[in-house]
């Protein structure tokens, strides 16, 4: 997971954003055309025939009503924050995020997914500059993972273990400060194949998860997972499923799409497009409003994505689809990243953008 937890949606305000684009405008002929073929009251939860998600903190959804009402309207698969910042001193836990979400699920029909159990980006230093041995650091890092997972037991459907361990070009196994507690790749790998036992040990019916980006622009990377997950197999290593990130833009070649999920499938693992979004503006440049044209090619690219999973990915193995962030007021390449982007479903009002209409096609194909 390349975001964040996001912890305001004030964003709306920020002077990065770009102005929502009115049906008034050009693309106004677009989305006119788009709903004399799609029903524009379909939502996407009563189109797909697997569950679709969300990625978005609680405190949007309590606190904007129009948010909280898409959320509930569109989504059946709700994934919770849960990074290592869960545990920000070492013992003492923060669980408000998850806890939330736990109960939101007991009054609304969705699933729950939980990100991330182990990744450095974003953790807290007394683990990422962990002072003791590495067989210290291990059972720091399973308490973690245990604490975690069975609180949760039999409420999170899945868990994304750990996220990220290659270079984000490569299959190269990457140099975070958790690899820099051993001494070479293969007992660094072993500890990665642990931190799944240990998460299956606290809840043995949750679906385990590895998660990583840029499959498809990186076909060694892809090859490196499969003969990951290959090993983890053979070694009796608990693993359902692969999360492919599908952080993508608008140029992303569509045969590099299919061609990653074509091979990630070949695995035999669930496959999870787990943080779906698709910027508009990759070359970053110096824009102001979003133009028809980006409008298009964002609706067609997320028809790709989604009717290539459909195609491409055997329904057993369909663990769904994933969008991360809500709308272009809370997009992390907006928030975090300072962006001019525009790169999801829904504008910066909570409005329903051309894109909504192509994932909602690409779904129904």
């Amino acid at each position: 997971m390349i975001a964040l937890f996001i912890t305001s949606f004030l964003i709306a305000c920020s002077q990065q954003q770009i102005d929502p684009i009115s049906e008034n405008d050009q693309t106004g002929g677009y989305v006119a055309a788009a709903r004399q073929i799609i029903d524009s009251n379909a939502t996407l939860k009563s189109v797909a025939t697997f569950p679709v998600g969300i990625a978005t903190g609680s405190r949007l959804v309590a606190q904007n009503r129009k948010a909280a009402d898409l959320v509930a309207a569109q989504f059946t698969s709700k994934t919770v924050y849960a990074y290592m910042s869960i545990e920000p001193t070492q013992d003492t836990f923060n669980f408000g995020e998850s806890d939330y979400w736990v109960k939101y699920a007991q009054s609304h029909s969705v699933r729950l997914h939980g990100h991330c159990l182990v990744y450095h980006t974003g953790a807290p230093a007394w683990i990422t500059q962990f002072k003791g041995t590495t067989n210290e650091f291990e059972q720091a890092i399973k308490n973690h993972i245990q604490t975690i997972v069975g609180r949760y037991k039999g409420k999170m459907k899945s868990w994304d273990v750990i996220n990220e361990i290659t270079y984000y070009n490569s299959g190269a196994i990457a140099q975070t400060p958790f690899r820099k507690m051993y001494a070479d790749d293969k007992s660094y790998m072993e500890f990665v194949k642990r931190c799944f036992q240990w998460a299956h040990e606290a809840d043995p019916d949750a679906l385990l998860f590895y998660n990583d980006a840029l499959y498809e622009t990186s076909p060694s990377k892809v090859e490196a997972i499969i003969n990951m997950a290959a090993d983890f197999k053979r070694s009796g290593t608990p693993i359902h499923g692969l999360g492919t990130q599908m952080h993508v833009d608008i140029n992303t070649p569509d045969v590099g799409i299919r061609n990653s999920l074509l091979r990630l499938a070949s695995t035999g693992l669930l496959i999870h497009i787990s943080e779906l979004d698709i910027c508009v503006n990759p070359n970053k440049d110096a824009i102001t409003t979003i133009s028809a044209k980006m409008n298009d090619a964002q609706q067609n690219k997320y028809k790709v994505v989604a009717s290539l999973y459909k195609q491409l990915v055997p329904g057993r193995l369909q663990y769904g689809i994933t969008l991360w962030d809500l709308s272009d007021a809370d997009s992390w390449l907006v928030v975090q990243k300072n962006r001019v982007d525009a790169p999801c479903i829904f504008d910066a009002n909570y409005n329903k953008k051309p894109a909504f209409y192509g994932l909602l096609e690409g779904l129904m194909k």
